[in-house]
């Protein structure tokens, strides 16, 4: 199946009840120009209220929130500006206000988000005609008209949010609007295109130059993805495991932040939005580098230091003050095992009888791509949540990196050699 057959398939034009002969040949005398501006207005279109729709899910619940809070002061204007500050760094742009900086991003809201642009993605390049001339031998012009003025316009929804935050306390650093100008949407574009075209690498995968990619490190990408997923899942439920343990601290202090009936829902979503860092939060702790809230309180494999933590209900599951048994360091155990996952899953990528040092290099390039995905989440979302104790919060990332790299191989040895020593009996 080519691309144009998938493209065709995955994106169906209405049902015409005329001849299938006759619409072909009204199909071929459309001339290219008016498939292009066809495609560029639906784009544009749909771009437009993918970006606004976009805006709203984090926009109403604060404005809301905000005039029913009995104790918030300001204006509706300034929950304005809030809200669509609140936006920007849920998409990954970081804010100031004075001298403080907030740059942790929510993971589950940016990935709603990328959710919601994929979803526009695929509504641009409905009815878009695949016919005629391809951009650099990959897709239809048409398509690729649609899908620039889908970006052009949520670019222009981006830029209004940035002029909207005037009207409140927040202001963004520039450099990083690259984020929900360019992933974010980029993001979605892609998903929406993997299904129709990433999926016929005989067709698109010289075009792309992915010829030159080792065969080694394609064949474990898939496996490697899995891998992070998979601890991102393991952190999940320690995660949920302590709230659950400590739910009566929890909500004591979710009772003392006094907020109003809507105010908690908001602030209750909010934390599930964040429960995704949480999660990699514990998988730091799991492979040793481990983390901190504020500064000089950190949690490691030696013990919790105390710190006076911010009034965030979920905080109170962290761990109290005090140094851990020994056995805590047995807990990397877990990332050694999910190492001899990803190399299982990345071994299914090889022929059987390939020699030893194909599985070994097909299982490395796995756990790298595991420990790279997850330590580019950290640096993606770990940040600041204020100044000077609340400068720097999170995980070390580049030590998280390197710690889950040596214990994913760990694992990955021992799976690709009991694999040859069974092909040897």
């Amino acid at each position: 199946m080519t691309v144009i057959d998938r493209l065709r398939a995955a994106l169906p034009g209405p049902a015409d009840p005329g001849d299938p002969a006759d619409r072909g040949n009204r199909t071929e005398h459309v001339a290219p120009h008016a498939r292009a501006r066809s495609a560029w207005r639906r784009g544009a279109a749909a771009g437009l209220v993918t970006g606004i729709a976009s805006l709203l899910l984090v926009l109403v619940p604060t404005v809301i929130a905000w005039l029913i809070e009995p104790l918030a002061t300001g204006t509706a204007w300034d929950a304005v500006g809030t809200g669509a500050a609140l936006w920007l760094l849920t998409a990954g742009a970081h804010l100031m206000t004075g001298q403080v900086t907030l740059s942790l991003v929510p993971l589950l809201g940016l990935g709603l988000l990328v959710v919601v642009a994929r979803l526009g993605a695929r509504e641009a390049m409905v009815d878009v005609s695949t016919d005629g001339e391809h951009w650099c031998g990959l897709l239809p012009r048409s398509l690729v008209a649609a899908l620039v003025a889908w970006w052009s316009t949520y670019a222009v929804v981006v830029a209004a949010a940035v002029a909207l935050t005037t009207l409140g306390p927040f202001r963004v650093v520039v450099l990083s609007l690259l984020v929900p100008a360019v992933l974010v949407p980029v993001a979605g574009m892609g998903l929406a295109l993997r299904s129709v075209v990433l999926d016929d690498p005989e067709v698109v995968g010289p075009r792309l130059g992915l010829a030159r990619v080792p065969d080694a490190v394609r064949r474990g990408v898939r496996a490697g993805l899995w891998g992070a997923a998979a601890l991102l899942g393991v952190g999940l439920v320690v995660v949920l495991a302590l709230v659950a343990l400590a739910w009566g601290e929890v909500s004591t202090i979710s009772e003392q932040v006094g907020a109003a009936a809507f105010g908690e829902v908001v602030l209750l979503i909010a934390q599930v939005m964040a429960l995704p860092n949480l999660a990699l939060w514990a998988v730091s702790f799991v492979a040793g580098p481990g983390f901190q809230v504020v500064d000089g309180s950190s949690v490691t494999w030696a013990g919790a230091e105390s710190g006076l933590l911010p009034m965030v209900p979920v905080l109170a599951a962290l761990p109290q003050p005090g140094p851990f048994a020994w056995f805590a360091a047995v807990s990397s155990l877990g990332v050694v095992v999910v190492g001899g996952l990803v190399a299982r899953r990345a071994l299914a990528e090889v022929a059987r009888l390939s020699r030893l040092r194909t599985k070994l290099a097909v299982a490395a390039s796995a756990c790298l791509t595991t420990a790279l995905a997850l330590g580019a989440l950290d640096v993606l979302a770990g940040g600041s949540v204020g100044q000077f104790r609340l400068s720097s919060v999170g995980v070390p990332a580049g030590w998280l990196v390197l710690a889950l790299l040596a214990e994913l191989l760990l694992g990955a040895v021992v799976v690709v050699m009991r694999d040859a020593w069974r092909l040897r009996r």
